[in-house]
């Protein structure tokens, strides 16, 4: 999820500095979200979406379409 937000930033041009300032979060914690030692909290994706201007519903597509054997992962086993 964090490689997704940083190249969705990094498209639109945006440091890490201004989406902080843009969704008031600090800097370092977007940081650890997009090298994937944070994992973010619904909110905090709502918050970054809206200041990325992408529909969360764009970024779980983008998230499924890279990684389809998530739910395999999550559940510990083979999807049914």
């Amino acid at each position: 999820m964090g490689k997704i937000l940083q190249d969705e930033r990094k498209a639109k041009k945006i440091s890490q500095e201004k989406l902080a300032g843009l969704t008031g979060l600090d800097r370092t914690f977007i940081s650890l979200i997009e090298n994937g030692k944070r994992n973010p909290t619904f909110t905090t994706i709502l918050k970054i979406c809206s200041a990325l201007e992408i529909d969360p519903s764009e970024l779980f597509s983008s998230y499924e379409k890279k990684d389809p054997d998530y739910r395999v992962r999550k559940c510990g086993g083979s999807a049914k």
